[in-house]
């Protein structure tokens, strides 16, 4: 029984908790910041995310930052960011630090 209740209360909660994505562990940057970091690859990102444009270039920097997660890097430096129709972010991803 008892085991049973943890179950429950381990199922709740984990519900509740938002998942972490990876790109959520990489930071926006500047030159300074990552000029004594390892370049590890150009990123970009794009959104037709509706509610205007904020919100489309949030969600193509989120895209990128997911692709510099995987390639193993901790911080971005924002190239370019478009936004006519469709949000399109470049960066140049870096890892920094141990």
């Amino acid at each position: 029984m008892r085991l049973s209740t943890l179950a429950a209360a381990a199922a709740l909660l984990s519900g509740c908790m938002p998942a972490v994505k990876d790109g959520d562990r990489v930071v926006d940057a500047d030159a300074a910041k990552v000029a004594n970091c390892t370049f590890v690859k150009d990123v970009a990102g794009s959104s037709m995310a509706r509610g205007g444009t904020k919100s489309a270039i949030g969600a193509g920097m989120n895209e990128a930052r997911e692709a510099a997660a995987k390639a193993g890097a901790t911080d971005v430096v924002w190239d370019n960011i478009t936004s006519p129709d469709i949000a399109t972010v470049k960066g140049k991803a870096y890892r920094c630090g141990g």
